[in-house]
């Protein structure tokens, strides 16, 4: 019955049900910052709260934006959530059914791939919400830079 309640929650935030998506994308961009000759990133509540937010909104009101129904910003989302930072940076995506697809879109994207290369982030937060609607929240705080 546990186990259950367990699968049904996961089916409910939408995160995939090998479990949270930001420990997998934690491992994937270290991986691919890696072979950049760049260092780790090691998941932030606080920025999984702001991705989290974000994806949910998105969802919820049927939009795909950097710019949150209310007008914010990655930054302000990220401030709401109580982090304070340096660089922050955010990549969204939409569609793909698994971390690794949603990885290789933005892996192929200059964009998205110039902020998982960016040597300053040292933190990061994914969201997975209904629709497959993917947000990754990039930072640094303000006390490593």
């Amino acid at each position: 019955m546990r186990r259950v309640l367990i699968f049904a929650l996961i089916a409910a935030l939408g995160l995939p049900a090998g479990g949270e998506p930001v420990r997998e994308f934690a491992q994937m961009v270290s991986g691919f910052r890696a072979e950049q000759g760049l260092g780790p990133v090691k998941a932030n509540p606080k920025l999984e709260l702001a991705a989290e937010r974000h994806a949910q909104d998105m969802a919820r009101r049927g939009f795909f934006s950097h710019t949150g129904s209310n007008g914010s910003s990655v930054g302000k989302r990220a401030r709401r959530a109580g982090y304070r930072f340096c660089v922050i940076a955010e990549n969204i995506a939409k569609g793909q059914r698994s971390a690794a697809e949603a990885m290789r879109s933005w892996m192929a994207s200059p964009g998205h791939r110039r902020n998982m290369l960016d040597r300053r982030i040292k933190e990061i937060g994914v969201a997975r919400a209904p629709g497959n609607i993917w947000v990754m929240v990039l930072g640094a705080q303000l006390r490593t830079c």
